[in-house]
């Protein structure tokens, strides 16, 4: 039997208990062992996923949203042990890019596979500490949006809060003059949000940065977006909607495996949906950190 550990946010928007046990007795069923641990507090994920490793654990499974998943992520970056994942948060973006469905069925299967994938993981830094993330981190209003839409809608109303906040922000829409050195090389550019990107699906299925962005492929894909108006900032969503990013004047892209972003004013900070202090922020890659149970592993 293979040991390993659930580790379990109850708060998580979409957590059902029932499909959680359901899947304990799957894996079991297919020869995993596990145990269930519930987190409490931010940070808990991290500390318990640290014990798993030193006990010799080896799979940790992540049930609950983005955020639950990098804080279990923090605490196996750099073993060898795999991380599992059973969404049941309200973008669970990180398992969308994977291809890992939200049908506990469908996620407890590919589990079963043990087949681990390894995937980059980015980490960055504000006055507020250190975070760890594997779809994204930015700064602007992607980052206010998440700061602003309270926990209780994202359980009733899942994705469709952060519409209704978004909406309620138009009026206090602000563009910043960033500075940023991208490996070395310093740019400065207006911007109303500068997005840091490892994964390409921003709403998997849907809302895509570009097709060639791998979480494996060494190097960060940044997206500048500039825009005055909530109305300019829903045009530019628009265009990365229909897939159609490049030659629009207020998206810029560039590549690097390192940053610093200032931001006169300052602009808030956000890594997987969570906010993390504000600018200035410095961000580096992690290659090929974590191993992560997913369609396409080894």
């Amino acid at each position: 039997m293979t040991r390993a550990i659930i580790i379990t946010n109850p708060a998580a928007a979409r957590s059902d208990e029932d499909h959680l046990h359901a899947a304990r007795r799957r894996l079991a069923r297919g020869g995993v062992e596990a145990e269930i641990a519930a987190t409490g507090a931010p940070g808990d994920g991290q500390r318990l996923a640290r014990k798993a490793v030193e006990e010799g654990v080896e799979l940790v499974v992540a049930h609950g949203g983005d955020g639950t998943a990098m804080d279990v992520a923090a605490g196996l970056i750099g073993s060898e042990c795999r991380l599992g994942l059973l969404p049941a948060g309200t973008g669970n973006l990180l398992a969308g890019n994977l291809g890992i469905s939200r049908s506990w069925r469908t996620a407890t299967d590919i589990i079963l596979r043990r087949a681990a994938r390894p995937v980059d993981v980015g980490r960055i830094t504000t006055r507020q500490g250190t975070r760890y993330f594997a779809v994204a981190c930015g700064a602007g209003f992607d980052a206010e949006l998440m700061r602003s839409t309270e926990a209780r809608h994202k359980r009733t109303f899942g994705m469709g809060a952060y519409v209704a906040t978004a909406v309620g922000l138009a009026t206090g829409f602000a563009r910043s003059r960033l500075r940023i050195e991208a490996d070395g090389e310093l740019r400065e550019a207006n911007a109303a949000m500068i997005l840091i990107a490892n994964c390409g699906e921003l709403i998997p299925g849907l809302l895509r940065i570009r097709p060639d962005i791998r979480p494996d492929d060494g190097v960060f894909d940044v997206a500048i977006l500039d825009a005055e108006s909530l109305p300019g900032a829903a045009h530019l969503v628009w265009r990365l909607f229909v897939r159609r990013p490049d030659g629009h004047p207020g998206i810029s892209f560039l590549r690097a495996k390192s940053l610093r972003v200032a931001a006169e004013p300052d602009l808030p900070a956000q890594a997987d949906g969570e906010a993390c202090g504000t600018t200035p922020l410095d961000v580096e890659l992690l290659p090929l950190a974590l191993r992560v149970l997913a369609p396409g592993g080894r």
